[in-house]
């Protein structure tokens, strides 16, 4: 059984799973034209810079009821193989290492115990294979929304992402995950997240620095959890329901950051950072790899791993 990173997202409350490896962004729900080829799922088509992309709604794609978009939901361009796509999905969680099992019966679908839909094989799921296929899936029941507002706000951003690029070239892409911390967005490459959950019960151990949260077990392993707030001195919220836990790794060092919660997952060009401007945050420079045009700041997660400080000696006190 094969482990690979996947994104989960929510579709009618179902959560859903997709390898990280298919995902090429994720942005902000648009205006769809509408298709007409009759596609099982299709939602309909967008711009995007220029290039007309099929837009499948995964609610569809999975007997799940529709409903007509919102602001708040959002498309993963996805790229099976040359084309590309679109899934329209409610939000995304994160991102989370996980076994993939092969797609023994050709849905490209599988509906884990713990009631995940894991999407194994993006050509069949697009094909329409799974419809029908899956049990009755415990959709949550939604309220009719106001569309008039938000048309014209999906519109906006159909119009501002059908706009053709710049300056069209070749520029290599650093994947980040995006997340929040004392009010402020911050993000890492994905190359150094081995996984993200839930908060779980963190055991507090004697004689450790104060921002070392305490220890907690992550499928058998023991791991250190490193509240960054307290490392860089940053304002304090305590832990929440809404708390969760990045584990990152370069293959020597490992151990969980806390984040108040997970935002997003995308791509910005890898060089392509803006110096961080003083007083924007606590965080030293040597932490920093700069800022996207989001205002995301970046974090050097190389640097922070390599931290001797990170490394807790028993005789430490």
């Amino acid at each position: 059984m094969n482990h690979s990173y996947l994104l989960f997202c929510t579709v009618a409350g179902v959560t859903c799973a997709l390898p990280l490896a298919a995902v090429r962004q994720v942005v902000g729900m648009v205006a769809l034209s509408p298709e007409t080829y009759g596609h099982p799922g299709a939602a309909g088509t967008m711009n995007l810079h220029g290039r007309t992309v099929p837009v499948y709604s995964l609610r569809n794609l999975l007997g799940l009821p529709d409903r007509p978009p919102l602001p708040t939901e959002v498309l993963i361009i996805v790229s099976p193989d040359r084309d590309c796509a679109a899934l329209r999905v409610d939000g995304v969680r994160g991102v989370q290492e996980k076994a993939v099992p092969p797609d023994g019966d050709g849905t490209g679908v599988l509906l884990t115990d713990d009631g995940t839909v894991l999407i194994r094989d993006l050509h069949a799921l697009l094909a329409g294979d799974a419809i029908g296929r899956l049990p009755r899936l415990p959709a949550d029941e939604e309220a009719p929304p106001e569309t008039g507002a938000a048309g014209a706000i999906l519109a906006n951003r159909a119009r501002v992402i059908g706009e053709p690029e710049e300056e069209p070239r070749e520029t290599a892409l650093s994947e980040i995950l995006t997340f929040r911390i004392a009010n402020r967005e911050y993000a890492v490459e994905t190359r150094y997240v081995r996984e993200a959950f839930i908060i779980r019960e963190i055991t507090p151990v004697p004689g450790t620095p104060d921002f070392i949260a305490g220890i907690c077990a992550v499928r058998g392993e023991i791991i250190s959890i490193v509240d960054l707030s307290r490392f860089f001195s940053m304002p304090e919220r305590g832990l929440t329901d809404l708390n969760r836990v990045i584990v990152l790794s370069d293959g020597t060092m490992t151990f969980g950051i806390l984040a108040d919660y997970i935002t997003d997952i995308g791509t910005t060009p890898a060089g392509d950072l803006a110096p961080v401007g003083p007083d924007v945050t606590p965080i030293g420079e040597r932490y920093l790899l700069g800022t996207t045009e989001s205002s995301q700041i970046v974090l050097d997660a190389a640097a922070i791993l390599a931290d001797p400080a990170m490394v807790i000696r028993e005789t430490r006190k």
